[in-house]
């Protein structure tokens, strides 16, 4: 029986090679509904590196010394902005992923990051208040990650 299965077996996972390198990917849209994001453990890791790299790089111009001014706003508003793209790459509206944490913490992320956002356009001078509770709570959580990508090499 074993030896009738081991040409069946390699034969499907030789076809399903040939039909395509992402086999997995298809049968994952298959297996779970349309409101349902997969996240794979690459797209975490590269996603909260983003993340990461840009507290890093906010965190160093709101602590600036005397702190950031109206000259630095366009700098903290891209980079804020930024954030917001990637926080809502990982959790898209009205759908459940393969990682509750994300579900739970990124809408809140996502509102933190646009209340900077909004904090930051409508004040004259700027205010950074919020923008530094988003590095706060990014850093509460994650410090240990977050310093890795203080000091990681550029690449290249």
């Amino acid at each position: 029986m074993r030896r009738q299965l081991l040409p069946a077996i390699v034969s499907v996972a030789a076809l399903s090679l040939a039909c395509g390198g992402d086999t997995m990917g298809r049968m994952r849209v298959a297996q779970y509904p349309p409101d349902f994001h997969y996240i794979t453990k690459g797209e975490i890791q590269t996603r909260m590196g983003e993340l990461a790299k840009d507290v890093v790089a906010l965190d160093a111009l709101l602590s600036a010394e005397g702190g950031p001014g109206t000259d630095e706003r366009d700098q903290v508003l891209t980079i804020l902005r930024r954030m917001r793209i990637v926080a809502g790459q990982l959790k898209k509206a009205g759908t459940r992923s393969s990682h509750p944490r994300i579900d739970e913490g990124a809408p809140r992320l996502v509102t933190d990051i646009e209340r900077a956002i909004a904090e930051v356009r409508m004040q004259t001078p700027p205010t950074y208040y919020e923008a530094g509770r988003v590095v706060g709570t990014c850093t509460y959580c994650h410090e240990s990650r977050i310093d890795r990508a203080a000091h990681a090499k550029p690449p290249g």
